[in-house]
């Protein structure tokens, strides 16, 4: 267990982290941060999302494009190291009052219910997830915000900052589907994101850290 004095200080050095790898440092919190200079997790890291959450995933990035607004979402799965399977999903899509993602009591009222209902035994685990619309050039980079905001997220939360229940984060932009660990020191890409469908066989590879350019010309993926 972390004490407050320790999350102090350890909060300021990631946000020192954070400043280090924006691409533009201006905008404040805006500020978008430079994918490129965060680590990978693993090159066998790998997410698993379900066809009916994938589904729900597209629909929310067309919204998105579309309605030209963030929208926030929460995933709930298992993980078993650096293998993540996620299998429900919770959208706050409708009756958005801002272009920044925000949950709302419901979603915060049922991530409280998964947590109750969690084993806390570290196998279970939640994305905190948003998208971002293209109104910048760097719409398909975390900002430093969204880093700070899922740091936060973790240490505010005793059940996820003691490893009770894992947490990671999703950003939807430009057709990519990018997760993102935190270990409390650090951010780390997981480098691949596949979809399952009923019979637990992977039927489709999504790019995650590409330009839109990669994804336009490579629009086809196996395994």
């Amino acid at each position: 267990m972390v004490d407050d004095k320790t999350k102090k200080f350890l909060r300021a050095q990631i946000e020192f982290s954070i400043n280090a790898r924006l691409l533009v440092n201006a905008w404040g919190g805006m500020a978008p941060v430079n994918n490129n200079c965060l680590p990978f997790l693993g090159d066998d890291s790998i997410v698993f999302i379900s066809e009916d959450v994938y589904k729900k995933l597209q629909e929310i990035q067309k919204k998105t494009r579309d309605n030209k607004q963030e929208i926030p979402f929460l995933l709930y799965g298992e993980t078993r190291g650096q293998r993540v399977v996620f299998n429900k999903i919770d959208v706050q899509a409708d009756g958005l009052r801002s272009t920044e993602a925000d949950f709302s009591t419901d979603m915060i009222q049922k991530l409280q219910n998964f947590i109750d209902n969690s084993k806390k035994d570290g196998s279970d685990i939640v994305a905190h997830g948003h998208s971002h619309p293209p109104l910048s050039t760097y719409y398909k980079n975390f900002s430093k915000d969204d880093l700070k905001s899922y740091m936060n997220f973790r240490f505010d939360n005793p059940e996820f900052n003691d490893k009770k229940i894992e947490l990671c984060s999703c950003l939807l932009a430009g057709e990519n589907f990018n997760f993102l660990f935190f270990d409390g020191n650090d951010f780390y890409k997981f480098a691949n994101v596949v979809v399952f469908d009923d019979n637990a066989q992977i039927i489709k590879k999504l790019p995650c850290y590409q330009d839109e350019y990669i994804y336009n010309r490579n629009n086809q993926y196996g395994m």
